[in-house]
């Protein structure tokens, strides 16, 4: 729970300022990134330093828009095998100022116990589902395996988190 904890605030604060991480990777992480971005055919643009937005469709009436974020676990920067990629999708947003009602903190709590993958937080008022890949055991496939299985899980939670935001 810590280390979703620090894994999120880190990357909404990267999400809402668009700066990059004070930890970057290798940029060899970003070319390998953007290669297999190239090779799944999924259109992306570079917002910064490890720190991209991308697109996957579903079908021609179908798609989301997602960002990613290159990290390293560690010190080493260029130890390959410690970079993830860690992809982020919006569900939504409380009103301004306003703190979370305890039902949704306590519906995240449950969803982030039962989610076979990724987790859902709230910063800042925004509420986010990320997950996270090992950017070495990534390509083509399972990069758009990944996102699509971040798309399905985002479109659900975002339809429940919407009940919250009506109350």
């Amino acid at each position: 729970m810590k280390k979703s904890l620090v894994l999120g605030l880190l990357t909404f604060s990267v999400f809402s300022a668009g700066t990059a991480l004070p930890q970057q990777t290798n940029p060899s992480a970003s070319a390998k990134l953007e290669t297999i971005f190239q090779a799944a055919e999924m259109p992306f643009v570079k917002l910064g330093a490890d720190h991209y937005k991308a697109v996957v469709s579903i079908d021609t009436n179908e798609s989301d828009s997602f960002q990613v974020f290159l990290q390293t676990i560690g010190n080493d920067p260029n130890d390959v095998d410690l970079q993830i990629m860690q992809m982020v999708f919006f569900l939504g947003e409380l009103p301004k100022g306003a703190a979370p009602p305890n039902s949704l903190v306590k519906q995240i709590n449950e969803w982030n116990s039962n989610l076979s993958r990724g987790s859902v937080f709230i910063l800042e008022g925004v509420i986010l589902y990320q997950s996270s890949a090992w950017l070495s055991k990534s390509d083509a496939t399972t990069l758009t395996n990944d996102a699509l299985v971040g798309h399905f899980t985002s479109e659900k939670l975002r339809k429940e988190v919407e009940l919250y935001l009506k109350q």
